[in-house]
């Protein structure tokens, strides 16, 4: 009987791993997803093959039955991140590539931010990348064979056209590093309040109504010609470790 339960444990796992091949490699434009039944029910296999914990063979083979339900566990994160940016993806009349961050960092020259994705992958320098939820991370600054480097939005070096919601108000936003960002020419006169949301105006080379940030803190001077409006990020709100690369070029 232990025997067969931990049979029917690899068989389960070779279809889950099978549907993940067919919606990569060959399904491609048309996202198909593998229900997350399928996957409660490779947990529940898991759960079942550690009752026979006291066979001598199901413990000889214990790292390599953990190792299959963090290979489960994966799935079953990858296959909530496919459902979300499902519909966003729809937004954009450009190619997107799915990638993930493996590293982010503080240098003294900005931050270090490298995606495991490439010239191999389509990747150009300029290409956007942003959440799944439709939040602004940055532009690709450089492409390697196999992994790129990102100019993430709080980067001196960053600029994007931004404007507040239901309002007129537009500004170019620029990067600050530990102070988030900062919403230049914004005149005395201009309506903005602290916690108005900023979007992408697509007005320049980013797609529109990308979720930029909110506004952190105001400062008037009627002295001064315009604002001092700093701004909040909303990637300082989002989980960041999968993201999409919209193809600009």
């Amino acid at each position: 009987m232990a025997k067969l339960s931990f049979k029917a444990f690899f068989i389960f796992l070779a279809i889950i791993v099978g549907a993940v091949f067919l919606n990569k490699y060959i399904a491609k434009e048309e996202l198909i997803f593998y229900p997350k039944s399928l996957i409660n029910l490779g947990s529940y296999l898991f759960t079942k093959s550690e009752n026979f914990s006291g066979n001598d063979k199901l413990k000889r083979n214990q790292e390599l039955v953990f190792s299959l339900q963090a290979k489960i566990d994966n799935l079953e994160n990858e296959n909530d991140f496919l459902r979300r940016t499902a519909r966003i993806s729809q937004r954009f009349n450009y190619p997107i590539v799915y990638a993930g961050i493996f590293n982010i960092n503080l240098t003294p020259n900005g931050y270090n931010v490298l995606l495991n994705k490439g010239v191999q992958d389509g990747i150009s320098e300029s290409d956007v990348v942003i959440t799944a939820e439709g939040v602004l991370v940055g532009k690709i600054q450089k492409v390697m064979e196999n992994f790129s480097r990102v100019l993430f939005i709080s980067d001196p070096q960053f600029k994007i056209t931004a404007k507040v919601i239901n309002s007129g108000t537009t500004g170019i936003v620029r990067g600050a590093l530990g102070e988030g960002l900062y919403l230049d020419f914004i005149v005395q006169e201009d309506e903005i309040k602290e916690e108005d949301m900023l979007i992408s105006t697509g007005s320049d080379l980013f797609p529109p109504a990308l979720v930029v940030g909110s506004v952190d803190y105001i400062e008037t001077n009627a002295t001064k010609m315009f604002k001092k409006v700093r701004i909040r990020p909303a990637i300082k709100d989002t989980q960041l470790s999968r993201v999409l690369v919209i193809k600009i070029k």
